[in-house]
């Protein structure tokens, strides 16, 4: 294993596919001591990928850190990327993961975004196998939570949305754009990841404009599908479910970091975790967006002190 000099992203020392199931080929690689304290990431979305740089936020000489690509995403193999993809489909990947490496003691659960709330459920369904949890820019995935980018964001950024609604003349955007999302004609594709699939994006800046596509990227039409698909089902979670049953997990020290002027996920989820949580560290950076350099730089800062008093 090696560090990059030149881009700086830290190479991992295992890539491997799990055995297929329910049509879904499994990628995940691992990076750091291959006999380290294990670090089980998830990457955000839905429908994002694992990103070698969430590696640098843990010392590579001590730890081991695991990331995977969910089902349809990233160098995951599927014949549908949406037949038997659901959130406790992810989880069960998550665990076959840890299998394959031969992993049975407890690990650190890690997740940004989406990838938090997918950590805090599978610290919830093993609590067993949980030893610390460290999460940032928290979803909770409630229906509150989803409201704020389908609904509510509009008081921010009432011209785009007159922009989206203009562009399929319709009031009601997310029927619209899922015809256009879902069709088979490329130029329906390009019209609605060009709008409504790059506003979440948005979000936080101060003079965003929509800049339509010419070229219809296969990777991101795939994951603006998955991404609106569990939208759709609503994650296929129970309303509140993370914090219903955060009994299970509230002793177990949890380090939570969130952008203040995050205007993707609000900070109140990460304050609402955090106060359902007694033993966790909540750090509510003075800065504005979702996922930022300076964010992850203080993610990597507040990650070492973290464990070098929980350790």
């Amino acid at each position: 294993m090696f560090w990059n000099i030149f881009n700086r992203e830290p190479q991992p020392f295992l890539e491997a596919f799990l055995p297929p199931e329910d049509g879904h080929t499994i990628y995940y690689r691992a990076f750091g001591n291959p006999k380290g304290l294990p670090v089980l990431s998830f990457h955000g979305g839905p429908g994002g990928s694992s990103r070698p740089k969430y590696a640098r936020l843990f010392d590579k000489k001590r730890y081991c850190f695991i990331q995977f690509d969910q089902r349809g995403c990233g160098q995951s193999l599927a014949h549908d990327s949406l037949f038997h993809n659901n959130t406790e489909a992810l989880l069960n990947d998550a665990y076959r993961v840890l299998q394959a490496l031969n992993i049975a003691q407890k690990v650190i659960v890690h997740g940004a975004s989406w990838g938090s709330t997918l950590a805090l459920l599978f610290a919830e369904k093993y609590p067993q196998l949980t030893d610390k949890i460290i999460v940032s820019s928290v979803f909770l995935a409630r229906p509150y939570d989803a409201a704020w980018v389908s609904r509510d964001s509009e008081r921010f950024y009432p011209d785009l949305w007159d922009k989206m609604r203009a562009e399929v003349k319709n009031d009601d955007i997310y029927p619209a754009y899922r015809r256009l999302l879902f069709s088979n004609k490329p130029k329906e594709n390009l019209k609605a990841l060009s709008y409504l699939g790059s506003y979440e994006y948005m979000l936080g800046q101060l003079a965003p404009q929509f800049e339509p596509q010419t070229e219809l990227n296969e990777a991101d039409l795939r994951a603006a599908r998955i991404a609106f698909y569990y939208e759709q089902n609503k994650y296929f979670l129970n309303d509140n479910q993370i914090l219903a049953r955060i009994e299970k997990i509230k002793r177990v020290p949890t380090l939570i970091v969130h952008n203040r002027m995050d205007f993707c996920c609000p900070p109140q989820q990460a304050w609402a975790l955090h106060k359902a949580m007694p033993r966790s560290r909540l750090v509510l950076n003075a800065d504005y967006g979702h996922s930022t350099p300076v964010l992850f730089k203080l993610v990597q800062k507040e990650v070492k002190q973290f464990l070098q008093k929980e350790e």
